[in-house]
C-alpha cells in the first residue's frame, strides 16, 4: 500500500522527537519515499542527519537555501500524505491559525495531501482547552488527529500526551492512503475469528488448529478501507493477536471462549452489523463439563459429546443484511460448500483445504474459493499468504455485491 508513496514527516521540537526515528524507519521498510521537514527546536533533540542516514533523502530545516530548490513549494506539490510526529501544542496552533512563520507551518498551509497528526506533549498542555479547541479546529479541516497515549511523562505527570506506539502510527497511515471509494466504507462489520474452546472439567478441553490469521486479516483490510470493524475473537495466536490491538485500538474487540459464548455475543451485537463474517473455528462438538477433575481409570475413556448451536443457521438472517461464511473441508469441497451455502441462506461462503500442501488452518497461507448464488464456478483465490489473499477476497465481494445491489 506504501510502496513508492511520497510521504513527509514533519519532526517538531518535542522530547518525542527521537521516537519519530522508528516512525521514518517503518516508513521506509513499507517502501515509502520520506522526506523530512524539522523544526529548528526539533534539531535540539535529535540531529537531521539520523534521518537523512534512514531515508536516503535530503532533511529540510530552513525555508530557503542557496539552491534553486524552493523546499515548501516542492515539498507541496510531492507529498501524499504528511504526518506530523510529533505534533507540539505550537505546530497545532499555528496550524489551526493559519500561522506560516517558518519551514514546517508554511508547508502545512500550503499544501492539500492529507494530514495526520501525532501530539505528544505535556498533559496539562494537550488537556488546555485552546491546545482542545485548535485540535477541534483542525479536525474540522480535515486533518486526522490521533489520540496520543497515556502514561508517565518526561516531566513527571502522568496522563494523556504520551506518543503513540509507531505501530499504532502506522495503522493510522495506512488507513489514511488506503482506497477511499470502497462499498465496505463507514458500513459496520461484524466478524467471529479464532477457534472454540469447549471444556472437559477444570483441567482438559478440546479445540481445533485454528490460528485466527484469516479473520484478522480481513478485519486489517477492512477497517483501512474505512469499515467499522466489530470481532468476536476465540482463541487465536496470541503474538499476531497482541500485534493487531496495537495497531487498530479503534476496532471494537469481544473475547469469548465457547462455541455458546460466541452465539451469545453474536446474537447481541448482530442487528447493528451490516455484514457478517463468520470466520471462526466453531466447534460442532462439546461435552458436558465436569465440576471435578475427571480420574484416570483403567480401560478406554468415552467422552460423549452433544451438538452445539449452529450460529449461522440459527439466525434469523435480515435480508438487508450480508452473510459470509467459511468452509474448512478436508474433501468434496465444492459439495460442501455449496450445501452450506444454500443451507444456511449464505450470500457468500469461502471454502478452503484442511490438509494436504495447501491447508490453511493454523498456517500463514492459503488457496480460497469464494462461493456465491449468482455463479456456479467460485472465484479461486491463488495460493499466497492470508493477508494478501484478504486483500482479494474483499476487492472480489465489493465487485460481486455492486454487480449485484439487489
Amino acid at each position: 500500500m506504501l510502496k513508492d508513496k511520497n510521504i513527509v514527516l514533519v519532526v517538531t521540537g518535542g522530547i518525542a522527537a527521537f521516537k519519530a526515528i522508528s516512525l521514518a524507519s517503518q516508513l521506509k521498510k513499507a517502501e515509502a519515499q520520506v522526506y523530512v521537514v524539522m523544526t529548528k527546536n526539533a534539531c535540539r533533540f535529535i540531529t537531521p542527519l539520523s534521518f537523512k542516514s534512514i531515508t536516503r533523502n535530503k532533511v529540510t530545516v530552513e525555508m530557503f537555501d542557496e539552491s534553486d530548490y524552493i523546499p515548501h513549494i516542492s515539498l507541496t506539490d510531492l507529498a501524499e500524505l504528511i504526518i506530523v510526529a510529533p505534533a507540539t501544542a505550537n505546530i497545532i496552533a499555528k496550524a489551526a491559525n493559519g500561522i506560516a512563520d517558518d519551514m514546517a507551518s508554511t508547508l502545512l498551509l500550503s499544501s492539500e495531501a492529507p494530514k495526520l497528526f501525532v501530539p505528544a506533549m505535556n498533559t496539562r498542555m494537550y488537556l488546555n482547552q485552546i491546545t482542545q479547541r485548535n485540535i477541534k479546529n483542525l479536525t474540522e479541516a480535515g486533518a486526522r488527529i490521533m489520540e496520543p497515549d497515556y502514561g508517565l511523562m518526561s516531566c513527571g505527570t502522568t496522563g494523556p500526551g504520551r506518543f503513540p506506539e509507531v505501530e499504532r502510527i502506522m495503522g493510522e497511515v495506512e488507513i489514511l492512503m488506503s482506497r477511499q471509494k470502497s462499498w465496505f466504507k463507514g458500513r459496520e462489520i461484524l466478524i467471529t475469528l479464532g477457534g472454540t474452546i469447549e471444556d472437559i472439567d477444570p483441567v482438559r478441553f478440546i479445540t481445533n488448529r485454528s490460528s485466527g490469521k484469516m479473520g484478522l486479516s480481513l478485519a486489517e483490510e477492512l477497517i483501512k478501507v474505512g469499515a467499522e470493524v466489530t470481532l468476536i475473537v476465540g482463541n487465536v495466536d496470541s503474538a499476531i493477536f497482541e500485534k493487531f490491538s496495537k495497531k487498530y485500538i479503534q476496532c471494537t474487540i469481544e473475547k469469548v471462549r465457547s462455541a455458546e459464548q460466541m452465539y451469545e455475543v453474536v446474537k447481541k451485537q448482530y442487528s447493528t452489523c451490516d455484514v457478517l463474517f463468520m470466520a471462526a473455528a466453531v466447534a460442532d462438538y462439546k461435552p458436558d463439563f465436569q465440576d471435578d477433575k475427571v480420574k484416570k481409570q483403567e480401560g478406554e475413556f468415552h467422552l460423549p459429546l452433544k451438538r452445539t448451536k449452529d450460529i449461522l443457521k440459527s439466525l434469523a438472517k435480515d435480508k438487508n443484511k450480508i452473510h459470509i461464511g467459511f468452509a474448512a473441508e478436508s474433501q468434496n469441497l465444492e459439495k460442501y460448500a455449496k450445501e452450506k451455502l444454500m443451507g444456511k441462506g449464505l450470500d457468500f461462503i469461502v471454502a478452503n483445504q484442511v490438509k494436504g500442501e495447501k491447508a490453511a488452518i493454523g498456517t500463514d497461507q492459503s488457496e480460497l474459493f469464494l462461493y456465491h448464488q449468482y455463479e456456479e464456478k467460485p472465484i479461486n483465490i491463488s495460493y499466497g499468504k492470508k493477508e494478501d489473499n484478504a486483500v482479494t477476497l474483499i476487492q472480489e465481494i465489493e465487485k460481486i455485491i455492486k454487480n449485484h445491489p439487489k
